[in-house]
């Protein structure tokens, strides 16, 4: 601590060469003009700044502090947490307990704008505990201080030094980032592509050359890009679950293989709640056109999962049906919201969208199928018009460009299964059909839910 002004220095000054670099940099930076006063700081204080060039806000409360952060423009912080017009506060005040609400709104500040820069500080209290400034030095508040300064220079200089080393802590949080989202790319190329480590960072070395960006950047938009596809894959599993369950809810009620398809059921109940619980998680720092259908997706599921207990009649399966239908159009939202949010370069990214929808199509053809055996009044149009959506979305697959040989063995599969369900809706008629329907679609789902995994791990994925 300084004799002089009782500064607590926010890192030991170890070698000559760093207190060099630091005053050169403090030399060259500019004085702060714009600060941001948090707490009681004195009159005589606040004038002396005006006088100084600097303008000032004053945040005198805790609970306007992230309005006047957005509106002040500030370029430093004055943390003063001293009660009336005093310089300490009178005796009995607890002065920790008012830092550590300041610092808990600081907090609450960052979380609340976490687009505006860190800025440096100063805390001027004679009550600090080591775990308050470990907590401040996260906030930017780099100096701290027993005492007042003795003049405003005094007080610019410690800003400029806070600045210094705010700016000097940010680039090596910058770089530890970098090195963080550098490890997850490669841990997803290594999995996704059957890369070794080596050949991982080097593919993600020559894309950052390629496109003159910094490895981190590259690196932060391969794993974004794989959160992005593994959250579409999810909304369109949802809309693929909602058809699912109420097909196996036909199956109990009509009898086929019933406890299997119970068995079936409860696990398609458990996919569903870790899949929202998995895409709250992928969603959290989304735009809020791409949150809200999430909430809607949850609400209509537990409409749907109450209905999925107990007997099975034709007015629950009626009932049922409506619910899945809501939910696959609120799925369907929420799917289309993340694909959008690709940006022009989604295309990729629809292709994992369209076969989430062909996995859907699946089981919704089995579902009816069932349903207009059991359900006098069915619309059976329904089933047309699912043939002939399943053959138009697998013809577009087929046709797309961006392919490897194990999505293009994928798609040969789906495409054998596909024809052999048709050879069995064309031989057969009635409950038997509908029964063979049934368990077709499972064999189809599996082939589909691999062709989706291969588009979702694929290279254009994460790097496109």
């Amino acid at each position: 601590m300084s004799a002089a002004t009782g500064l607590i220095y926010a890192r030991p000054l170890r070698a000559s060469a760093l207190l060099s670099s630091m005053k050169v940099a403090m030399l060259e930076s500019d004085l702060p003009s714009r600060l941001l006063l948090l707490g009681a700081v004195p009159p005589e204080f606040e004038a002396a700044l005006a006088t100084a060039g600097c303008s000032t806000r004053i945040c005198s409360t805790r609970h306007s502090l992230v309005q006047d952060a957005l509106e002040s423009s500030a370029q430093a912080l004055l943390l003063w947490p001293a009660s009336g017009p005093e310089l300490w506060p009178a005796a009995g005040h607890d002065q920790q307990a008012e830092l550590d609400d300041w610092l808990t709104a600081l907090e609450l500040q960052r979380q609340a704008l976490p687009a505006l820069p860190v800025l440096p500080g100063i805390c001027i209290a004679r009550a600090s505990s080591t775990a308050q400034q470990q907590r401040g030095f996260k906030l930017g508040l780099q100096v701290w201080l027993a005492q007042a300064p003795a003049s405003v220079p005094e007080l610019l200089q410690q800003l400029r030094w806070a600045g210094w080393q705010t700016a000097r802590l940010g680039s090596l949080q910058t770089q530890l980032d970098e090195r963080r989202w550098t490890d997850r790319a490669k841990g997803l190329l290594m999995t996704g592509q059957n890369l070794d480590e080596a050949a991982a960072y080097q593919l993600l070395r020559e894309t950052a050359m390629h496109a003159h960006l910094r490895l981190g950047e590259v690196a932060r938009s391969v794993v974004q890009a794989a959160q992005q596809a593994e959250a579409l894959n999810l909304a369109g599993q949802q809309r693929m679950l909602s058809q699912r369950l109420v097909k196996l809810l036909a199956q109990r009620a009509a009898a086929i293989e019933p406890r299997r398809a119970k068995v079936l059921q409860d696990e398609s109940c458990a996919r569903v709640d870790a899949n929202l619980a998995r895409l709250r998680v992928l969603l959290t720092a989304t735009t809020a056109a791409q949150a809200w259908p999430l909430a809607a997706v949850e609400a209509a599921w537990l409409s749907l999962r109450a209905l999925l207990v107990g007997k099975v009649s034709a007015a629950v399966l009626t009932q049922a049906d409506a619910a899945a239908e809501a939910l696959l159009a609120l799925s369907e939202q929420l799917a289309s919201a993340i694909e959008t949010g690709s940006g022009p370069g989604g295309r990729p990214l629809r292709l994992v969208n369209l076969c989430g929808r062909q996995r859907m199509l699946s089981q919704r053809l089995a579902k009816d199928a069932l349903l207009a055996d059991l359900l006098p009044g069915f619309d059976a149009a329904r089933i047309a018009q699912g043939l002939s959506g399943f053959e138009a979305g697998l013809a577009e697959l087929e046709a797309a460009p961006l392919s490897s040989p194990e999505i293009r063995a994928s798609l040969d599969a789906v495409r054998a299964e596909w024809l052999r369900l048709l050879r069995s809706l064309r031989d057969v008629q009635g409950p038997e059909a509908a029964a063979g329907l049934a368990r077709s679609s499972e064999s189809l789902l599996t082939h589909l839910d691999g062709l989706t995994a291969r588009y979702q791990q694929s290279l254009q994925i994460v790097l496109g």
